[in-house]
């Protein structure tokens, strides 16, 4: 449980917590003195110290001086004190450069956009795409290739895109190809993919030469709930192994195979359902990995969720850099979508 403290020991929590995210070693008072605060003698920096240790914001390795951030002591930081920095000039074009070609599929974005997070944040990144069957059919095309084949596209209001060719019966040849265009646009246009994925008598007696084609649809759409509903996509797995707290065998091991169960990965991301902004620090009451810290974004388009990305690294990442990637690559995937559409 959080505990108030004052403003100076806010100021050298702050301290404590950015001087060991950047250097991973103990921190000690002449440290915090010397880079931080020379205003204020070790003495009182010191005694401020053992008093945050007591109220569990920090803890004293027993080898070093020095002491080192508490899970306490990160959610506080995030809470209240983490300075609003943001991206470089360098970072954000590499975001910007990463999505300024078209993308024609969901899965494309994602898979770009899990690479990309773990790239600049040099973490482990996964993205999870859920509430597929609430996307809605805009518009559906058949483009014909050759006398038995056809390009099916599928624009969704999520403005992503869905192509594949399919077989076109043979009794469907020329303009029989635009009426079934037409006809096809009318029966699933306006609908929700968990409507269209329900059984129902969608083709009268009068249509039946049209049944093959729309089961062909059919088929179609639901290859594309599967691809892209609760799906997991993750980047830089191990990643984590780079940093030294992890140089530990048993906890290597304990962190691979926490990743290497996708759903308790995805379950990893869940927050509250008003919460765009999540960070769940250690394995606390809300779920988290032992030793590790998980920062989650939920990104929405057209008022509506469509998934969430994460970042996994250690307990002292770089949470300012982090969330403002997050936040930086929401906007873009959505720069992405609305050129599409």
């Amino acid at each position: 449980m959080e505990k108030e403290i004052s403003k100076r020991k806010q100021k050298i929590l702050q301290a404590l917590v950015d001087e060991y995210v950047s250097s991973a070693q103990p921190v000690s008072s002449g440290d915090i003195r010397e880079k931080y605060m020379p205003e204020i003698s070790s003495a009182t920096i010191r005694s401020e110290l053992a008093s945050l240790e007591e109220l569990g914001y920090l803890s004293k390795p027993h080898t070093s001086a020095g002491r080192v951030p508490s899970p306490m002591a990160y959610k506080l930081y995030v809470d209240k004190l983490m300075p609003d920095v943001g991206l470089t000039a360098e970072e954000a074009e590499f975001i910007r450069s990463n999505f300024s070609k078209r993308i024609d599929s969901v899965e494309s974005i994602i898979s770009r956009t899990a690479k990309v997070i773990s790239d600049i944040t040099n973490y482990t990144s996964v993205i999870v795409v859920d509430n597929f069957a609430d996307i809605t059919v805009k518009e559906i095309k058949l483009v014909p290739i050759g006398d038995d084949s056809a390009l099916v596209i599928i624009i969704t209001d999520q403005g992503v895109l869905k192509d594949k060719t399919i077989d076109i019966p043979s009794d469907i040849k020329g303009d029989l190809v635009v009426i079934a265009n037409n006809l096809v646009n009318k029966v699933f246009a306006g609908k929700r993919v968990a409507e269209i994925l329900e059984p129902f008598e969608i083709i009268e007696e009068e249509i039946e030469k049209y049944r093959e084609l729309f089961e062909e649809i059919i088929e179609v759409i639901v290859s594309y709930r599967d691809e892209g509903s609760k799906k997991v996509y993750m980047e830089g797995a191990l990643k984590m192994l780079d940093y030294p707290e992890y140089n530990n065998i048993d906890d290597a091991k304990n962190f691979l195979s926490v990743i290497n169960d996708k759903e308790n990965v995805a379950s990893l991301l869940e927050t509250g359902d008003n919460i765009e902004f999540s960070v769940k620090i250690g394995k606390d009451e809300s779920g988290g990995i032992d030793k590790c810290a998980v920062v989650t974004a939920k990104y929405t388009l057209n008022g509506r969720e469509i998934g969430k990305a994460g970042v996994i690294g250690p307990e002292r990442m770089d949470y300012n850099k982090v969330k403002s990637v997050l936040n930086y690559i929401g906007k873009a995937i959505n720069g992405i979508i609305d050129e599409d559409e």
